[in-house]
């Protein structure tokens, strides 16, 4: 095997099993053609590979589900800060003899928070296209108007690491639908549990809203058992989703995870899921997206191991 085969098989290892089973050969052998005499692969056909294996890898069942999951969580989240916000304001989060001027302009106060839940809304009803469409709005506007504040020299003091922060979950959002329309993703099911989740958002970013009011005080080991508890999980799911279910493996990486979730750095929990989610919404992505998951795992496992549904023939259909 010349060194340039070489490279390149392993190059083709980003690629699908599935793919390089059926195409791998004969991409091989193109791609030897067209660098012949070289002893590394080109540029060109390096990133045409990487771009190949990333769009496959984007179009598998597996992926197609955790995207589409984690990009519902993030629009739940970012969707309903805004709504819950505003519920807030008008339920304790001003004092009554400011309430007079909020009153006042309620009108405006309650578009504006309800707005962001457009995109979520279109997303959860198949319109993705439309939900593209408003989320590039809503951050051009957003973006808009923070060049404008800088521009003014309002923007004196701001951290750039919070502003990027800050900024990072409706990009997310943006890139992820832009994927979505294009590879013509859908909701994730069941959506009865994603529409449940709207009003539940709101009344979560409510109650973080009261629980900062009233010093609730968190005690410093409950980063560490978060961490603690998120990497064991984590790898418990990767020791079953590459099959490896005998006890051992699974035990064994899941200590793996408890040490490393040991070692996570406790300022980096502080930050976001202790402070009341750090007025982030990617916290509450994430918890949303664990939580779906979960339901997810158990969902698959109560369908594997139900009876009525195992013995039935291979092709006949499961009526619900």
């Amino acid at each position: 095997m010349s060194p340039l085969e070489r490279r390149y098989r392993r190059l083709l290892r980003l690629l699908p099993a599935t793919h390089r089973a059926a195409r791998g050969e004969e991409l091989l052998g193109l791609l030897l053609d067209l660098d012949h005499g070289r002893r590394h692969p080109s540029r060109h056909e390096t990133l045409h590979i990487i771009a190949l294996a990333i769009r496959l890898r984007l179009t598998t069942p597996v992926t197609t589900a955790a995207l589409t999951t984690g990009l519902s969580a993030l629009l739940v989240a970012a969707g309903t800060q805004p709504a819950g916000d505003t519920l807030d304001l008008f339920t304790g989060a001003v004092l009554a003899t400011d309430m007079p001027g909020i009153i006042s302009s309620w009108p405006q106060i309650a578009v504006l928070g309800l707005l962001p839940l457009a995109p979520l809304i279109a997303w959860l009803c198949g319109a993705t296209r439309t939900a593209l469409t408003l989320q590039a709005i809503f951050l051009t506007a957003t973006v808009g108007w923070f060049v404008i504040d800088v521009l003014n020299g309002a923007g004196i003091g701001i951290n750039p690491g919070q502003q990027l922060f800050a900024y990072a979950a409706p990009v997310l959002i943006f890139v992820l639908l832009a994927i979505a329309d294009r590879e013509r993703w859908t909701a994730p099911r069941p959506r009865l549990f994603w529409w449940a989740l709207v009003p539940l958002g709101i009344l979560a970013w409510k109650g973080t809203g009261e629980w900062g009011r009233h010093g609730v005080y968190v005690p410093d080991a409950v980063p560490t058992v978060i961490g603690i508890l998120t990497a064991a999980t984590a790898a418990v799911g990767a020791a079953v989703a590459v099959r490896r279910h005998r006890p051992a493996v699974i035990i064994g990486v899941g200590l793996t995870g408890f040490i490393a979730g040991w070692l996570i750095p406790d300022p980096l929990l502080s930050n976001t899921a202790m402070q009341h989610f750090d007025r982030q919404p990617l916290p509450l992505a994430v918890l949303i997206t664990v939580i779906a998951a979960t339901i997810t795992g158990i969902s698959h496992l109560a369908g594997r191991h139900n009876p009525e549904v195992r013995s039935l023939p291979p092709d006949e259909p499961v009526m619900r």
